[in-house]
């Protein structure tokens, strides 16, 4: 049971920390097709957490 509830906190933790580190990298972004990548990847982090 404790393997279940670490593993669900390394998750959050990995998609949560993955989506500020995202926005982060889009707010300084030029290039528009880089952003569209950066914000893809974004929408697929919320997804996941959600999802946990």
């Amino acid at each position: 049971m404790k393997m279940k509830k670490m593993m669900f906190q390394l998750r959050f933790r990995w998609h949560s920390i993955r989506v500020r580190y995202h926005q982060a990298l889009l707010e300084s972004c030029l290039d528009s097709q880089l952003k569209q990548k950066i914000q893809q990847k974004i929408i697929y982090h919320e997804m996941k957490l959600k999802n946990i």
